[in-house]
């Protein structure tokens, strides 16, 4: 099993004098940086490979930088960077645009077309997609260099949420679970910047967006106040949106209900909750009822779960932690 490659570049670890040459030799076979906050400037990247994807984040200090068509016509670069801003402001200039892009907020740059931009402090999450991938599903392969979208617009919201969710799964994502879902991430891409989902594309953005709510699920379980009217804001989709993406897993209410299960199961198996009652833990993932959730754990797992706890007790050897099985199990709760 061969994960992603990972590259990790953090200017903290230097010496305050030599923060600033690093960065710039860094960066430089990519972008010319023009002007940097001299004080404790620092800058962080972490990203990853996916293959034909590279995604991650990316924080630094207030700094100016540019594309010119110069080291445009030497580099050949050709790809779209998708530019998601978590915190900070940045100001671009592109060939008829100029634009302030600000928290939530995509900025999408076309690295064969010159830009220039401005940023204070600030934090993104990014995408980087080659042009032979993404310029055959777009309606105008050369117009996006330079330009925002806004938070509110749903399809920015899918895009930025799947682009988070394959973030987190990124530590323990196989190259081949990469693959699996570089199709779906592309076409889902595409309709953000087609600004619509054509018939082609529909099943792919289904399939991201699919992926893109089960993490989100999965990171808010123990939140007993999630709900479909939460889920659905929190993607800029409709309620009924949300139930037909959700078919696929059995609808809204009864994915979220099975994972609570998974969860109540691996607590049933873990050292570290053996002092609370079944009960007691069914209760913390919102199960009121012992009957009734007795009789949904029967049915997931065919066995009761106090019998369950017993059994994961006899089978314990020495201090073995059967929690690591379970966080495997949730991190790749979103990749099936």
């Amino acid at each position: 099993m061969t994960l992603i490659s990972r590259s990790h570049f953090d200017t903290r670890r230097l010496p305050e004098r030599a923060r600033i040459r690093q960065w710039s030799d860094a960066a430089t076979p990519v972008w010319d940086i023009l002007s940097v906050e001299d004080e404790a400037f620092c800058a962080v990247v972490d990203l990853y490979n996916g293959g034909d994807l590279v995604f991650g984040t990316v924080g630094s200090s207030a700094q100016s930088t540019a594309r010119e068509m110069a080291r445009i016509a030497e580099d050949g670069i050709d790809y779209y960077a998708f530019q998601f801003y978590t915190s900070g402001q940045r100001r671009a200039t592109a060939p008829g645009r100029d634009v302030i892009l600000r928290k939530g907020d995509l900025l999408t740059v076309d690295m064969t077309q010159p830009i220039a931009t401005a940023s204070t402090r600030y934090s993104s999450i990014d995408l980087g997609i080659p042009r032979r991938l993404l310029a055959p599903l777009l309606a105008a392969p050369d117009a996006h260099g330079g330009r925002r979208h806004e938070a509110t617009h749903p399809l920015t919201g899918l895009v930025r949420a799947h682009l988070e969710a394959l973030y987190r799964a990124a530590p323990h994502m196989t190259i081949a679970q990469m693959e699996s879902v570089q199709g779906a991430t592309i076409a889902l891409a595409a309709a953000a910047l087609n600004g619509l989902v054509t018939e082609d594309q529909a099943e792919q953005v289904r399939t991201a967006t699919l992926l893109a709510v089960k993490r989100y699920i999965e990171d808010w379980l123990h939140d007993l106040t999630l709900s479909s009217v939460v889920v659905a804001r929190r993607f800029s989709i409709s309620r009924a949106t949300l139930y037909r993406i959700m078919e696929p897993v059995g609808g809204f209410a009864s994915y979220l209900r099975l994972r609570r299960l998974h969860r109540v199961r691996g607590e049933l198996a873990s050292l570290n909750q053996r002092h609370l009652s079944v009960g007691e833990i069914a209760e913390t993932w919102g199960f009121a009822s012992h009957s009734a959730f007795t009789k949904s754990f029967r049915q997931c797992f065919g066995v009761s779960p106090r019998a369950y706890r017993t059994l994961v007790e006899e089978a314990r050897v020495g201090e073995t932690n059967m929690d690591e099985e379970h966080d495997w199990s949730r991190w790749l709760a979103a990749m099936k």
